[in-house]
């Protein structure tokens, strides 16, 4: 396989990100809340009473990022803190109902919009996520060596 194509992917998946990205902004927008802030809604919804290290990690941003996130969706009423029983040091992250309900419909209206997709019929939408699937464990496996 030349390099052209293997670029041509590249480019191609890095586009189709940025064009996924600008809809989920276009949406956090209009549910007047930040994409940052409805990710860290969903990695908790996910995984719920993440420390905010955890939570940090899970976004791949430093914890002082993680942390304004946090402070901006406790402020609104989006996340609690909860201290952990056995270590009164420690506090786990914990959607509100609000919080809940605000990442479900900023979600809902995302994948509205990315419902077209399905235009491109079930068989050539899995053939192409078992495709990512085996690119992914190639690339993880280039890394680990």
């Amino acid at each position: 396989m030349d390099e052209k194509l293997i670029r041509e992917i590249v480019l191609s998946f890095r586009e189709v990100s940025k064009k996924t990205h600008q809809i989920l902004s276009e949406e956090s927008d209009k549910k007047e809340i930040t994409t940052a802030q409805l990710i860290a809604l969903s990695t908790l919804k996910r995984e719920p009473h993440l420390t905010l290290g955890e939570l940090a990690e899970r976004m791949k941003v430093s914890k002082s990022t993680a942390s304004g996130i946090v402070d901006r969706l406790v402020k609104a009423g989006f996340l609690m803190r909860n201290r952990v029983e056995d270590n009164r040091r420690t506090l786990n992250l914990e959607l509100t109902k609000l919080g809940e309900k605000k990442s479900a419909e900023t979600y809902a209206l995302f994948f509205d919009r990315l419902e077209p997709l399905l235009e491109l019929g079930e068989e050539p939408l899995l053939s192409m996520l078992d495709t990512h699937k085996h690119i992914i464990e190639i690339l993880e496996r280039g890394i680990k060596e």
